[in-house]
């Protein structure tokens, strides 16, 4: 195929990044990064902090499209305790990633998160107004004002969980089945929800954004609110041992959820509408995770 856009992956050894590449490399000209590591023979060094490593990546993949997977997260409560670098990485790095867009002309896809929202309603669609509770959503509200105001040509994707077999890291859907496996008993909490994502289908719509290079924000996650209780609960049904033990506690039990909004829910009645391959069936995206992990 003559003269295939071209894609900086900012951040290309993630859990998106690995299932992303997959999807899209026969179609693009994909240019993969490194910060400390580096996997891939043709990886480009970067650090988000640095200036003048994004300008070279930039300088030598002359991207359409700049795709931002760079983040600081681990858990809540390491954000609250490393302040400094999550929001030089989650908000201020997105300010110069716009501006060295802007100069190619790239059209840029950045990524936020449902913690973005205090919870106290849920189902939230693109245009409510945004109010973290955490210092990690604090972050990524700076990050998605630092797009808006700097960016020419943008997408922002909020999303919410992120669930499916890889090789980078356990999921806490990976960590549900183990223990099912293992017959040892789950506490899982039943008074936070959110909408969990299956990794497969995550990559999937954000294919077709990159297609349309659809522009604005939109919420890309599964289609239905749940507990991490209800989701564990739904795991279990559906697998094939018998000997399970979950029990529904509530948030409080836990310190790292202390800070999490009570229904970060997203709704993603706009992507269901704009996308051909939209949010999918919980209970298919459960089927397929199965199977994968099998």
């Amino acid at each position: 195929m003559k003269n295939k856009k071209r894609i900086l992956i900012l951040g290309s050894n993630s859990l998106i990044g690995n299932s992303l590449i997959g999807k899209i490399n026969k179609k693009y000209t994909i240019f993969t990064t490194y910060h400390t590591k580096k996997i891939n023979k043709k990886d480009l060094r970067i650090d988000v902090l640095d200036v003048k490593t994004l300008e070279d990546a930039f300088v030598v993949s002359k991207p359409d499209i700049v795709i931002n997977l760079c983040e600081v997260y681990k858990n809540l409560d390491y954000c609250e305790k490393n302040k400094k670098i999550v929001m030089n990485v989650n908000g201020k790095a997105l300010k110069i990633i716009s501006k060295i867009s802007n100069q190619y002309n790239s059209f840029l896809i950045g990524f936020s998160s449902d913690f973005v929202f205090d919870g106290k309603s849920g189902n939230y669609k693109e245009e409510d107004q945004v109010s973290p509770i955490n210092y990690y959503g604090k972050t990524k509200v700076v990050g998605e004002k630092n797009i808006q105001e700097n960016a020419n040509d943008y997408c922002i994707i909020r999303t919410s969980m992120i669930y499916g077999k890889n090789q980078l890291r356990n999921t806490l859907a990976d960590m549900i089945l183990n223990k099912i496996r293992s017959e040892e008993e789950l506490k899982m909490i039943n008074d936070r929800f959110m909408t969990p994502t299956y990794l497969e289908n995550f990559t999937e719509m954000l294919t077709e954004i990159i297609e349309i290079k659809y522009k604005g924000i939109i919420h890309l996650a599964g289609p239905e609110k749940m507990s991490r209780y209800d989701f564990a609960k739904k795991i279990a049904s559906l697998s094939n041992f018998k000997n399970i033990s979950l029990i529904p506690v509530s948030h409080n039990e836990f310190d790292f959820s202390k800070k999490m909004p009570k229904d970060s829910s997203l709704n993603t009645e706009k992507a269901s509408s704009l996308l051909v391959n939209g949010p999918e069936k919980v209970e298919n995206s459960f089927k397929k995770y199965l199977i994968s992990m099998s």
